[in-house]
């Protein structure tokens, strides 16, 4: 299990969450959105659930990916190659 990242106050979960939305755009902000909350849950206690949900959605935070996800779900398509296997 990951260690806790400290608490953050809702105030500056907004605050940081608002900046977000402010100076950032696109894929930028959605991974942006997505590491603050990650820190939140960690800070709640929910380190391993988000070690696993990195490890899953890694891929669609790749810095210079775009966004939206323009081409071939690899999850969508794995997920298809194994019922059609089934």
């Amino acid at each position: 299990m990951t260690k806790p990242a400290p608490l953050m106050s809702a105030k500056e979960f907004a605050d940081r969450a608002r900046l977000i939305v402010e100076t950032m755009q696109g894929h930028t902000a959605h991974r942006a959105i997505d590491l603050l909350t990650n820190d939140v849950l960690r800070g709640l206690g929910y380190g391993e659930g988000i070690e696993i949900f990195e490890t899953m959605v890694g891929h669609w935070h790749d810095a210079d990916a775009a966004y939206p996800h323009g081409g071939r779900c690899p999850d969508c398509e794995r997920e298809a190659e194994a019922r059609a296997a089934a």
